[in-house]
């Protein structure tokens, strides 16, 4: 783990954005696929129903097939940019004067108060 300036804070932000983005433009991708499927699936209905159609069948099977892959790896790529996003923001915040280390500052913080005194100057984040 590092000590977190205000230069890397602003990095780590703009990680965490572009993942966002990232994972926003691979779930509109799937849904654009399940999207055409269905298309497709659907001008396979109305031209059964209302004229010629020679694959309706397998066109809806295939838009049901497509629609749950979409599904899945959409929920794969979340978690995978929660993962990511989790690791980016990741801060440890250590005690100087022991062996005191938290993931988390209100922990840390009652620590202080707790074992010494509550300074800014007695511990640091990493």
């Amino acid at each position: 783990m590092k000590i977190m300036g205000n230069d890397e804070e602003k990095s780590a932000t703009l990680k965490q954005e572009v993942m966002d983005k990232i994972a926003a433009l691979v779930t509109a991708a799937f849904a654009l696929v399940a999207a055409l499927a269905w298309n497709d699936a659907i001008k396979a209905v109305f031209k059964e129903v209302f004229g010629k159609a020679d694959a309706v069948a397998p066109m809806l099977i295939y838009a049901v097939i497509v629609t749950i892959f979409a599904v899945i790896l959409t929920m794969i790529v979340a978690r995978a940019a929660l993962k990511a996003k989790s690791l980016i923001n990741e801060i440890i915040f250590e005690c100087k004067l022991c062996d005191f280390t938290t993931e988390i500052e209100s922990k840390f913080m009652e620590h202080g108060m707790k074992e010494h005194t509550a300074s800014h100057d007695k511990f640091f984040s990493k």
